[in-house]
């Protein structure tokens, strides 16, 4: 953790586990989201190419759109894996110790709750996407492969989530101390 001032308040800001620490899934993560901010930047230097050369190439902007999204989703659970998120910490940086403890056990039914519901929802989107064949217009792609991601993803932020709390020594104290006020 690093720690800095501004002003007269002292700030935790979470740093990212180290590589070695990782683990494989999360480099693949890592990889895919470096991917997406290349496709997205050529992508988008193509567009403004083309369209200062006075032609449009419709399919950059669908294509920026779709890789975007995915990094979206992809960032979400690589956001859970460091706690890199917001969440209200006031009561559990000021509250009695048992707070600070139950504040773990909490933060980790509630984020699995939702992650839960939100791979529930995405899997009745892809089958609906994949009965309905919806595609996109200019590029053909299958929208049922875009909201794979987000089911994939949801399934990495629920791991992440449950391994900040209870696989992470050191992301479990910076909770249960109320630390990360991202």
């Amino acid at each position: 953790m690093e720690r800095f001032a501004e002003g007269t308040a002292a700030h935790t800001v979470p740093q990212g586990e180290s590589p070695e620490r990782l683990g494989w899934i999360w480099k693949i993560v890592n990889a895919l989201l470096f991917l997406g901010v290349t496709v997205m930047l050529l992508s988008v230097g193509a567009q403004v190419l083309t369209r200062y050369l006075g032609v449009s190439l419709t399919w950059t902007e669908e294509l920026t759109r779709l890789v975007f999204q995915s990094m979206m989703f992809l960032g979400m659970a690589a956001g859970f894996r460091t706690v890199a998120h917001p969440r209200v910490a006031l009561l559990v940086a000021r509250g009695p110790t048992w707070v600070k403890k139950a504040s773990a056990h909490v933060y980790a039914v509630v984020g699995a709750a939702f992650f839960i519901v939100l791979m529930g929802m995405a899997w009745r989107l892809v089958m609906q996407q994949i009965n309905s064949g919806e595609s996109t217009p200019s590029l053909g792609v299958n929208m049922y492969l875009i909201s794979i991601v987000l089911l994939g993803s949801a399934a990495l932020a629920l791991l992440a989530h449950i391994q900040t709390v209870y696989f992470s020594k050191e992301m479990r104290r910076a909770i249960e101390e109320g630390e990360i006020t991202a």
